[in-house]
This record gives structure tokens, C-alpha cells and sequence, in this order.
């Protein structure tokens, strides 16, 4: 067992991706358990962190905050469809399978106490910026880039979704379907795109 981690919150969150990766713990193991694999009194967790579904929060807001500055390193200049390939391709690979588990368990879970997880609730708003920004830099309205944002993000998190639940072939070919329209999409204007994505009636 290793030696006890100080007490800041910080220093915490250091020690459980020591021990545990960028996944952080399994949502089986209890607080006692992370507790005894981490070195520390379980009651510094809960001081911290509250609950298991807290801790695992506040270890995923972290590893999506890192996640992000790397997709942010690699996609400053990308496109918006580029971009929406490299999160696909970052959060498809089965290195972080463990991660998109953890993350949608705990979306379940702000669904019924949105309170409880505002900070998860904005943090996975970061997404949605990055290609925001991408798509304004590929000319659209700041109205037209903040809805594509929002459309692409939940497209993609759907798809991850139903590549949980169904790890089929068809889910990656329906995943690279939807970005190629996108790389279509970008040849044109985005004027006429814009009812094409939105529909008649431009929601």
C-alpha cells in the first residue's frame, strides 16, 4: 500500500491517476476500496469528493480536461469535419472504452440530478467549443457555428454511445458516413447548409 497522498484535492486526483490511468476506477469498486488501493482513510474521499458517483466526476472532468487540450493541440487548425473525425477517432479507441463508460454512466446520473453535476454538465460543454471554433473557422455565422457545434456533439456522443451497447461494424461505417457529410458539407456555402441541417424549421 502506498504511503498516504496529502490531503488537497488536487493531490488526490494526482494519486488516483497514479493508480488507477486516465480511466480512473472501476465504478464496482467502492469508496473503501479506492481508499485502500490509494493508501488513505476512505473518509478523505467522502470528505472530498462526497460520493463514488463524485469522485468518478471529479476524475473524469479532469481526464476530459486533459483529453481536450490534446484534441485542442492537435485540431487548432483543423476543419470543422477534420476536427469531428479526431474526436471520433480519440474516443473510439478502445484505450478508452473504460473512460466513455464511466462518462455516460454518469451523464445517466445528472439526468435525474442535474444539481448534483452542474460542474460535469458545463465541463462537457468544452466540446461543443472546440468545434464551434472550428466551424467559424470554415467561414459560418457565429449563430450557424454554435448550432453545428451542438448537432455534431450529440451525433458523436450518440454514436458512442450506441457503439457501447452495440460494438458493431455498421455503428463505425454510420460514424464515418456522418463525418464525410460534413466534409462535403464544408465545400458548399453555409447558407444553403444551413437548411439542409436545421431543416424547414431552422432548429
Amino acid at each position: 500500500m502506498r504511503s498516504p497522498v496529502g490531503e488537497g484535492k488536487k493531490r488526490l486526483l494526482e494519486a488516483l491517476f497514479d493508480e488507477f490511468g486516465e480511466n480512473g476506477p472501476s465504478p464496482n469498486l467502492s469508496m473503501r476500496q479506492v481508499a485502500e488501493r490509494l493508501g488513505v482513510h476512505h473518509t478523505l474521499l467522502t470528505y472530498h469528493f462526497g460520493s463514488r458517483p463524485g469522485l468518478l466526476r471529479a476524475v473524469l472532468s479532469e481526464a476530459r480536461r486533459r483529453d481536450n487540450l490534446v484534441i485542442a493541440a492537435t485540431g487548432n487548425e483543423l476543419g470543422f469535419a477534420a476536427l469531428c473525425r479526431a474526436i471520433w477517432d480519440f474516443y473510439s479507441d478502445p484505450a478508452h472504452e473504460d473512460r466513455t463508460h464511466a462518462f455516460f454512466h454518469l451523464v445517466g446520473l445528472a439526468v435525474y440530478e442535474r444539481d448534483a453535476f452542474q460542474e460535469l454538465v458545463v465541463d462537457i460543454d468544452d466540446l461543443a467549443h472546440l468545434l464551434e471554433a472550428a466551424a467559424l473557422r470554415d467561414g459560418a455565422t457565429a449563430t450557424d457555428a454554435r448550432r453545428q457545434s451542438i448537432i455534431a456533439t450529440a451525433c458523436l456522443r450518440g454514436l458512442l454511445l450506441q457503439r457501447l451497447l452495440t460494438p458493431t461494424a455498421e455503428v463505425d461505417a454510420a460514424a464515418e458516413r456522418f463525418i464525410t457529410s460534413l466534409a462535403a458539407f464544408e465545400g458548399g456555402s453555409h447558407t444553403s447548409s444551413t437548411t439542409v441541417t436545421y431543416g424547414p424549421t431552422g432548429q
